[in-house]
């Protein structure tokens, strides 16, 4: 067999059934091992390998598997370091393969030369360029091992062309998969008793306890475990912007996402009178804690990662526990049941309190629900969407518009990762090319992309690839003809002095929509959103909604420091750092 013979198989012996990829002269061989191969692996061919990486990314996400991206060497490897990126400080498990130049002609000043590994050394968990052919099989469970095991992360391999045309020989066993390397996190570990017994203790003496829950519930797969804590014990919840969708958001304990962007005032309110915070997978970044504002100054903490990276870092904690999310609360809800703390009237004046916080809310959202004004509002269009979508549909975002709404106003109808945002670097041109990746890894679900008119223009190339692969995928483009959230920031830190945020308004994304072959239109008023919208849900294949939404000087989005900053004298707002 040849070198790229092997990789496939190692591959389809890992269980990976899709890779996302692009062609390129040094990729040939391994091109031709999957195209003897192609009816047990599907290679899915994209315009772009930062696309090609997103698709992997978000695939991921909500399928539990590895994300597989291939790309050529140079330009390529360069490319997709975006997407490698964004999986890797998400802690997303995916699997970056490069081809390369022949080990003979490195550092000759050879066509697409590059020091791929130190490329990628600050973006992946582990990465090697694999240097004697051998050592494959070896390499290739390693790197499925790196990309699950512990915290989860992007990994990568380089592949020197003359290791995918070089001959190797096998036995079976040899070409043996690992068996625990399936899906997140299959190496799990627990705290310890005195740990349990110490957060227990601070639950029991709380009046006012919350739940934080971050993306780290998503990648231990705890949804099960959580919901029977949180309503076992009657223990309000909120979640960081990635840990949207941890417990249903229609859960009478759910306070919704709060934090800086998407987080609400009432949210705020009640996180900022608890006196004990149990928060779970969250980095607790100045995102989530608005700046380290979030917590009172008397709150006791206990935070559990499954890392020791930023445990008891950004936020200084009561009790710092390492451990895998599902086995911490599987343990916690056995203490728990043994000290008697299910009684419903122990936290009954906390909860009325939370109950009618989140009511307000609600009432809040409704008055923005029916404001007019001559465009599309986001908060209408919003609105609409919850109404016509069943609790089965994936939702994929782009920093900018879509996000901030997402977050606050739309109550995911239950559990799971069903919510895909890039929350690592905010990436623009990301939802297009992951709601393909979603589409795949789960092909019976309907899958909605929300991007703005700059994002669109990133990635609008791969809509042919959505159209050759029949993604049955209903992208929602907001056009306000602006980078809408750095325009927004120079209304209310910049003195309205408006710099290199405002497109011309030449382009056409109906039309360019129709270009690809996607069916489409254009929605100028709310009066327009229901019929406009309940037609692209009833499409069979990609269809493109175009949304003309009212600009960034006449409307603030629920980023909660720009609507606290709104209401004070330019002199007296300070941006947020990040």
């Amino acid at each position: 067999m040849r070198g790229s013979d092997v990789i496939i198989e190692m591959l389809i012996a890992h269980g990976v059934e899709h890779v996302f990829g692009v062609p390129g002269d040094t990729s040939m061989h391994f091109h031709n091992s999957f195209f003897h191969r192609k009816n047990r692996i599907n290679h899915i061919l994209c315009h772009d390998e930062r696309n090609a990486g997103y698709m992997a990314d978000a695939y991921a996400r909500v399928s539990g598997k590895v994300g597989v991206v291939e790309t050529p060497s140079g330009g390529g490897a360069l490319y997709v370091v975006p997407a490698v990126s964004e999986a890797y400080n998400s802690c997303i498990p995916m699997l970056c393969l490069s081809s390369d130049i022949g080990l003979v002609s490195v550092e000759q000043g050879s066509l697409t030369d590059i020091d791929q590994e130190a490329l990628m050394k600050p973006i992946t968990k582990w990465n090697q360029k694999i240097k004697i052919g051998n050592k494959i099989p070896y390499l290739f469970r390693k790197a499925f091992r790196m990309a699950t095991g512990g915290v989860p992360g992007a990994v990568h391999l380089a592949l020197p062309e003359n290791i995918l045309e070089d001959e190797v020989r096998f036995t079976d066993e040899e070409l043996k998969g690992s068996g625990l390397t399936g899906c997140n996190s299959p190496f799990r570990y627990g705290p310890c008793d005195s740990d349990l017994t110490l957060v227990t203790e601070m639950l029991m003496h709380a009046k006012r306890p919350i739940i934080l829950s971050g993306g780290g519930v998503h990648l231990s797969n705890a949804y099960e475990e959580l919901a029977k804590v949180v309503e076992t014990f009657h223990l309000p919840l909120a979640t960081s912007i990635n840990g949207k969708g941890a417990i249903s958001e229609l859960s009478q304990y759910s306070i919704g996402v709060v934090g800086a962007n998407g987080g609400s005032m009432e949210g705020l309110e009640i996180v900022q009178k608890a006196d004990f915070v149990l928060a779970l997978g969250s980095k607790l970044n100045n995102v989530t804690t608005i700046g380290k504002t979030l917590f009172n100054d008397s709150c006791r903490i206990a935070q559990v990662d499954i890392g020791e990276n930023l445990l008891d870092a950004n936020i200084r904690t009561n009790v710092a526990i390492m451990s895998d999310i599902k086995t911490f609360l599987e343990k916690l809800l056995e203490i728990m049941k043994a000290k008697d703390l299910e009684d419903t009237s122990r936290l009954d004046t906390w909860n009325k309190f939370v109950c009618r916080k989140m009511q307000e809310k609600q009432a809040r959202i409704q008055k923005d629900v029916e404001r007019k004004e001559d465009l599309v509002t986001p908060a209408y269009f919003f609105n609409m969407l919850w109404n016509l979508t069943d609790e089965d549909t994936y939702f994929i975002a782009d920093a900018g518009t879509p996000t901030p709404y997402l977050s606050s106003y739309f109550r995911q109808k239950k559990a799971g990762r069903q919510t895909v945002l890039p929350r690592a670097h905010g990436s623009l041109g990301y939802a297009l090319p992951a709601s393909m990746g979603v589409q795949v890894a789960k092909p019976g679900c309907k899958v909605i992309a929300m991007h703005g008119d700059a994002s669109f223009c990133m990635a609008a190339g791969e809509l042919e690839t959505a159209v050759r692969c029949k993604l049955p995928i209903v992208f929602i483009n907001f056009q306000n003809y602006a980078y809408g959230w750095i325009k927004t920031i120079q209304k209310l830190y910049f003195d309205e002095k408006y710099f290199a945020v405002d497109f011309g308004k030449s382009f056409d994304t109906e039309k360019i929509a129709q270009g690809f072959g996607l069916n489409a239109k254009t929605i100028y008023s709310n009066t327009e959103v229901k019929d406009g919208l309940t037609w692209a849900l009833n499409q069979d294949g990609p269809v493109m909604l175009n949304l003309m939404i009212e600009p960034p000087t006449k409307t603030i989005p629920p980023v909660l420091k720009w609507e606290k900053d709104a209401a004070k004298p330019a002199d007296k707002r300070i941006k947020l750092t990040y």
